[in-house]
């Protein structure tokens, strides 16, 4: 099937990836984009846009649930108005009010990235310091148990997308590639 062919099919719904900060989202969702000609929007990015302040201090400035709130008032927002896109969501996005019932409600193209935890800790750890909610972990074991709990408890909000996608050692093309699949 071609991709203009799928692009028509989708036409009226966004693509939403979801899944734990470091998992991809970002990346695979800006190639993906492109690959099928739509427009792409980073939640986080449209935040630091809309509040003129980047999500680290967005987040520092009116504490989580501060933020939560900015962030379900965006991603109102977006379903509202976006129909042809691919969106990533923030990690945490989900979880948060009745966040993951609008998306559900918006869309049955739902895409959770779910790389093992090793993975996350081995892409989050030499980033942590640009990421409130791990900043103030200074261990590999630690961040590992960080993780391992969060997405314990996150795991039921994530697992609610129409699509897993268990992510080993795969490049990101080759994420858009199984997610292009998965749409066709």
């Amino acid at each position: 099937m071609s991709d203009q062919v799928l692009n028509s099919e989708k036409s009226d719904h966004p693509i939403i990836l979801l899944g734990y900060m470091g998992c991809g989202k970002s990346t695979v969702g800006r190639l993906l984009a492109k690959h099928l000609a739509l427009p792409f929007i980073d939640l986080d990015e449209y935040l630091s846009e809309t509040y003129g302040r980047s999500v680290p201090n967005l987040f520092l400035e009116h504490g989580e649930i501060g933020f939560r709130k900015l962030e379900k008032r965006a991603l109102d927002d977006l379903l509202a108005s976006t129909k042809a896109s691919v969106l990533s969501l923030g990690g945490g996005t989900p979880c948060y009010d009745d966040n993951m019932q609008s998306v559900i409600r918006s869309t049955s193209h739902t895409f959770y990235l779910s790389p093992s935890i090793l993975t996350l800790c081995n892409r989050l750890y030499p980033e942590r310091e640009h990421r409130p909610m791990i900043s103030h972990i200074h261990t590999k074991v630690k961040l590992q148990e960080f993780i391992a709990k969060h997405i314990f408890e996150r795991k039921h909000f994530y697992e609610q997308a129409n699509h897993h996608i268990y992510i080993q050692d795969e490049a990101p093309q080759e994420l858009v590639a199984k997610i292009n699949e998965k749409l066709g």
